[in-house]
């Protein structure tokens, strides 16, 4: 009598390579939204981030703090909250601010607010993240929860010399 050789797989092989399949999604996949998240949230600090340094360059430059965007002599924009508007994932808002006039008064600051249009993560929509500069260049970093405070950029914490 001659045997034929079986070939294939049993259900209880295929069965623990579909748990080993699960227990692998089951870890990767909080992991990638927690990336998505981080993804998201990275963009407020960074055009705070450039908020500071192009309001710091100004103040450096002419002596008072500028509008929300910020015009030098050659009418080329350092900062134009207008073309950066809202975007997909946070809604921005810019206060104070001279504009483009010879002299400002002292106690004059501007500031930019930037908020989630919905969570993100850990970042719950009602939290805020708010960055202000004032004639002396000095900066203040405000944050609604300690999670938003870790999100702002800290390129100073002296006034500016």
């Amino acid at each position: 009598m001659i045997r034929k050789k079986v070939s294939g797989f049993t259900l209880i092989e295929l069965m623990v390579v579909i748990v080993i399949i699960g227990v692998l999604a089951s870890l990767a996949i909080p992991r990638f939204t927690e990336a998505s998240d981080k993804a998201k949230a990275a963009e407020a600090p960074r055009i705070l981030a450039s908020y500071e340094s192009a309001q710091l360059a100004h103040v450096a430059e002419k002596g008072w703090v500028g509008a929300a965007s910020i015009v030098e002599d050659d009418n080329s924009l350092i900062f134009n909250l207008n073309a950066i508007g809202d975007s997909k994932w946070f809604s921005y808002s810019a206060t104070g601010g001279a504009g483009p006039v010879a002299t400002a008064p002292n106690g004059d600051e501007a500031s930019l607010d930037a908020g989630p249009k919905g969570s993100i993560g850990k970042w719950l929509a009602a939290t805020r993240i708010t960055l202000a500069v004032n004639n002396q260049g000095e900066v203040a970093r405000s944050g609604t929860t300690t999670t938003t405070i870790k999100l702002i950029p800290n390129f100073r914490d002296q006034a500016f010399q």
